[in-house]
């Protein structure tokens, strides 16, 4: 699912409050190897990588007023401590490795958590929901997480809150592990926990990189966390395939699932360690936050007033009318394809595991090949996408991903679905790529906060519907593996009738914006489940 979070201040605030903070990095999702870890933790970054800074005055608290461009007044915040080039490098290291001890977490306990349901004794429509259904909970608190940053003062404070949040909610799945009982209900209460806390810190993440990685090197940076964030994905998600299997061999699969949880809230705990390392300048939130709002409402408005033509203009009311309606029709269109996706993604897991009867060796395998050749194909595509532009990378991955789940009706033998995971994992990423690109280019940034509000709450209404029709479908027609075939038949009809929703849509071919994506879970069909790094974006819309 992809997770997006609007920006919460204009461009020019940026550069204000690189004066207050112009160094870290933080996580909630990428990819690296165990022995690697310490290696990046210590790794001394090279002075042509940290953007030259000037070293304020060693004042314990002394307020900041920059002008804001464009001449829109004053932005307040404070300066605390002197934050330089040294705490700039310790930054960059602090947070490449949060971001690769947070990939651990997610290939070794989130990837997990369907196979777990269906482990202590919950039926397969359950683990369907579990995989689905809480990410509801972290949507909702996602929309009011700038407002919790203002509460608590600090993004750091918020961010560290909401990944503590997440290490602690795999415990109750330790325990329940070793109890070997868990009720739908609390399983479904401890996974909206994880969610919660990896979806509310994704936009005050966004502004945290923002003030944290000089804009000069965050698209060669955050490349590169990304990087090491997606191989420890992979490492994670094949050891713990290792050890579920070793576990299951000698007859203690709940155990092995205990052990996989415990290491994946280390992991996570260990992550919050290098979060709270990140030197960072104090801000004054509360005039901050004021300031920001009121300018951010003028701005607002008077872009408005300026694109409806309210100044005499027409044509510009009716290219901002037109510009209106291509969002909201590209808004509909995504949201219609996650709806359909939702339907059989949830329940790919139960239909391996219990239908088909595989090993987690075999579980494990096809989701890596799924995760890798998507991770792979996504730098493939990037390069593409230079030439032929995001639109065309949208329809390739919209059309591409219609048979998809149709495919797994074809055969059950595994070198077969292998090849529909590695087919899976190449159109997902057209789709996703093109999808995050058409948005960003598509949206000019006056309307991009309000449509990002409308496409998350409509986004997660609509993994939360699909999964409960996919649940029906499987109630209804008895749970078999005839039951299943239905449900990835209509799963690919839907996603077929979606695309009428983007016939017509008048996408420009601008030229391609670059932007760094970071993973916050793996799925087995392979669907978006990243968001984009908003500080990488290299271009924006013109309004």
């Amino acid at each position: 699912m992809p997770a997006l979070a609007p920006a919460p201040h204009p461009a020019g605030l940026e550069a204000s409050f690189e004066l207050e903070s112009p160094t870290p990095t933080g996580d909630g999702s990428e990819f690296g190897h165990l022995a690697m870890i310490g290696g990046i933790a210590g790794t001394a970054w090279p002075e042509e990588l940290v953007e030259p800074l000037e070293r304020p005055s060693p004042v314990t608290t002394a307020p900041l007023v920059a002008e804001l461009p464009d001449g829109r007044g004053p932005a307040v915040g404070t300066i605390g401590a002197a934050v330089g080039p040294s705490a700039t490098r310790s930054n960059l290291r602090a947070s490449m490795a949060d971001g690769a001890t947070f990939g651990v977490m997610v290939g070794v306990g989130e990837s997990y958590l369907a196979a777990f349901a269906l482990a202590i004794g919950l039926g397969e429509i359950s683990a369907g929901l579990v995989s689905s259904v809480p990410l509801l909970v972290g949507g909702v608190l996602q929309l009011i997480s700038l407002r919790a940053v203002g509460w608590l003062g600090s993004e750091k404070r918020w961010i560290v809150c909401c990944a503590t949040l997440q290490a602690m909610s795999f415990f109750p799945l330790v325990i329940a592990a070793l109890s070997g009982s868990l009720a739908l209900v609390p399983l479904l209460m401890i996974a909206s926990l994880y969610w919660a806390g990896g979806l509310a810190s994704g936009p005050p993440w966004n502004t945290w990189m923002e003030s944290i990685v000089p804009s000069r090197i965050r698209p060669r940076y955050f490349a590169r966390r990304t990087r090491t964030s997606q191989l420890c994905t992979v490492i994670g998600l094949v050891g713990g395939g290792v050890a579920l299997q070793w576990a299951d061999n000698h007859g203690r699969v709940l155990l092995g699932f205990g052990s996989v949880f415990a290491v994946a809230a280390l992991f996570r705990l260990w992550s919050v360690s290098w979060l709270m390392r990140h030197r960072v300048a104090e801000r004054d939130w509360s005039a901050t936050g004021r300031r920001q709002m009121s300018t951010l409402t003028a701005t607002g408005q008077g872009q408005q007033k300026t694109e409806r033509g309210e100044g005499g203009v027409g044509g510009t009311g009716r290219r901002w009318l037109a510009s209106e309606i291509t969002g909201m029709r590209l808004l509909s269109y995504l949201v219609a394809v996650q709806a359909m996706v939702q339907i059989s993604g949830p329940y790919f897991a139960p239909y391996m595991l219990k239908q088909l009867q595989f090993s987690y060796t075999q579980y494990v395998t096809l989701l890596a090949i799924g995760f890798i050749s998507k991770v792979i194909a996504l730098s493939w595509w990037g390069r593409m996408k230079h030439r032929d532009g995001a639109k065309r990378l949208l329809w390739i991955g919209g059309v591409g991903i219609v048979p998809l789940s149709a495919l797994w009706i074809v055969s059950d033998n595994l070198y077969v679905l292998a090849v529909v995971q590695l087919l899976s994992g190449i159109l997902w990423a057209a789709y996703e790529l093109g999808f995050f690109l058409m948005f960003f280019e598509t949206l000019p940034i006056a309307k991009r906060t309000r449509m990002l509000t409308y496409y998350n709450l409509a986004s997660m209404l609509a993994l939360c519907g699909g999964a409960f029709i996919g649940a029906a479908i499987l109630q209804g027609l008895g749970g078999g593996q005839s039951a299943y075939w239905v449900l990835f038949a209509t799963s690919s009809v839907g996603r077929c009738l979606a695309l009428g929703l983007l016939f017509g849509i008048p996408l420009a071919s601008h030229p391609a914006i670059t932007v760094c994506l970071r993973v916050v879970g793996v799925r087995l069909s392979t669907s978006p489940a990243d968001s984009p790094i908003l500080s990488t974006l290299s271009s924006r819309p013109r309004d």
